[in-house]
């Protein structure tokens, strides 16, 4: 198992701000006002839930380092090539993230990539998508659980 003394400074950035990156891809999958709203504090939620949780301790130190007051930073987005470029660029990050760590560690690989999807899913379920006030609203959109499919293609797993 790995802890953050493994990583280079550059290298843990990018592994602590993966989680928030895949929630951030799905709120960006299917933006609304207040789905947005809800979807980021799930985004805080489900990092905090997954981490004390599990027994993983790269995780854990995760979620310690967050609380600590430790802030993701998003990857550098090329605004001209559009929505698609955006998510692209975000999965790009992600994949990179889980790629560090499954050079440290495959165990590690494992509970990080399981741990990407939970915070990913848990946001597209924290807000409702569509309908008007609520009426024929849907818990995860078509284009969410795109996002949900793509994110899981990209990190090897299944959705």
């Amino acid at each position: 198992m790995t802890t953050q003394n493994d990583y280079t400074p550059e290298e843990w950035m990018q592994v602590l701000s993966a989680p928030a990156v895949a929630g951030t891809l799905i709120i960006s999958a299917d933006p609304s006002v207040f789905g947005s709203i809800k979807e980021s504090y799930g985004i805080a939620k489900a990092i905090a839930a997954f981490s004390a949780a599990t027994s993983n301790e790269l995780v854990r130190a995760i979620g310690a380092a967050m609380q600590g007051g430790q802030r993701p930073q998003m990857p550098a987005i090329d605004k001209s090539k559009g929505p698609a470029g955006m998510l692209d660029a975000m999965l790009a990050f992600c994949k990179e993230a889980t790629d560090l760590v499954s050079g440290k560690s495959a165990d590690d690989a494992d509970e990080y990539k399981r741990f990407l999807m939970d915070v990913a899913q848990k946001t597209a379920e924290a807000g409702k998508e569509g309908g008007f006030l609520g009426i024929g609203a849907v818990r995860v959109s078509d284009q969410e659980k795109a996002a949900l499919a793509r994110l899981a293609e990209t990190l090897g797993v299944t959705a």
